[in-house]
């Protein structure tokens, strides 16, 4: 499956995440983006495919690009954010499908996460999770190996992989999928990171482990 059926299926899942939520719920602030709430990303995700319809990508990924994003719809209900994401849809869809990129994919899936995070709820454990998190782990490796590292070996639960090339020097477990892709997505700060059952020293691959470098 392509990553515009992948698009799809986590913009539907999130549809069926948010509505019915009360304001209260809302209004929870999330762990992985501290300065939104569960409607603020909402708002980001709809108004990224905004963007992407339209050509307005000056200043793609940035703080500035997304506020702007989160901003002009303020103060639209669940209902209102939906069917502009839907309408904007199809748009995002063909852009992976000329270009193959699972950027946008991975984006809206640890954005459910973070959702679920906030709201309490069980992490996702969707068939596209699965394969957002095997991509963070490839890029854990790359990374890992432009840095002229040698591999680690990350298990979480029954599952295992080597990030980086040739034997593995350290060992990282994390409880489970979820979770690893919380800590590969860049949601958990470097002292979480270390406070993980690690073998081996953990200092050397904390900048590189995660997609982006968290705090602390």
């Amino acid at each position: 499956m392509g990553p515009d059926k992948h698009y799809t299926s986590q913009r539907r899942r999130i549809g069926e995440l948010v509505r019915g939520l009360t304001p209260q719920q809302l209004g929870s602030r999330t762990v992985g983006c501290p300065e939104w709430s569960v409607h603020e990303v909402l708002a980001h995700l709809t108004g990224l495919s905004a963007d992407v319809r339209t050509g307005r990508m000056e200043g793609a990924g940035s703080p500035a690009w997304t506020a702007v994003q989160v901003t002009e719809r303020k103060g639209k209900d669940v209902d209102a954010l939906l069917a502009e994401w839907e309408a904007n849809a199809a748009a995002v869809e063909q852009s992976m499908v000329d270009s193959g990129s699972w950027i946008f994919v991975w984006d809206a899936t640890m954005h459910e996460d973070d959702m679920r995070e906030a709201l309490g709820l069980p992490l996702g454990d969707s068939d596209t999770h699965g394969n957002v998190l095997n991509g963070l782990v490839r890029r854990a490796g790359q990374k890992i190996g432009e840095a002229g590292l040698p591999a680690v070996e990350i298990r979480a639960g029954a599952q295992s992989w080597t990030a980086g090339e040739g034997a593995p020097a350290a060992s990282v477990t994390v409880a489970d999928e979820g979770e690893l892709g919380r800590v590969l997505g860049g949601r958990r700060t470097h002292d979480q990171i270390r406070a993980l059952a690690w073998t081996g020293d953990p200092e050397p691959y904390l900048p590189h482990l995660t997609l982006f470098t968290p705090g602390g």
